[in-house]
């Protein structure tokens, strides 16, 4: 193996490393969201977690919240819930989403192929577990409140 392709392995070895501090300091934090405000997350294989959160009026919303990097290598931690699929091309419905985007105080609402979600994130290094629940509770709320009201069924 040549000096180049040596240098290169070793810092393959060191992003992977420091990737993994990373996940474990999520994951940690995860851990500690759940204990202090007794909420129940799923981890899944790549490490992406879900919850359910529960609304007094009988309702509940699935959150995934996923650890990813930005534009410019900053972490960020990702919230997606699904408010439902659309069924076909609704040019006034898409003219009222864009319309409340404006209004919304955290997240904005998108389209994933045929799913509409509402999505937020935030700085990894800025979060703190206040900030987090306000991020989760906001995204889990707006988004069965939107199901609701478009969907009208209770299915994410």
């Amino acid at each position: 193996m040549n000096k180049a392709a040596a240098a290169w392995l070793r810092i393959r070895r060191h992003i992977i490393v420091i990737e993994r501090r990373h996940m474990e300091v999520f994951d940690g934090f995860i851990s500690a969201i759940a204990s202090e405000f007794k909420i129940r997350f799923h981890k899944d294989a790549q490490g992406s977690y879900t919850t359910h959160i529960e609304f007094d009026n009988g309702r509940s919303q699935e959150v995934l919240i996923t650890l990813a990097k930005d534009e410019s290598g900053d972490r960020i931690i990702n919230y997606y819930s699904i408010i439902g699929k659309l069924k076909k091309d609704l040019c006034e419905l898409y003219k009222y989403c864009l319309q409340l985007n404006a209004t919304l105080d955290y997240g904005s609402i998108a389209l994933l192929n045929d799913t509409m979600i509402l999505r937020n994130s935030i700085l990894l290094k800025d979060c703190d577990p206040l900030r987090f629940m306000k991020s989760l509770s906001f995204i889990a709320a707006k988004a069965d409140e939107l199901e609701e009201i478009l969907i009208k069924d209770n299915i994410y």
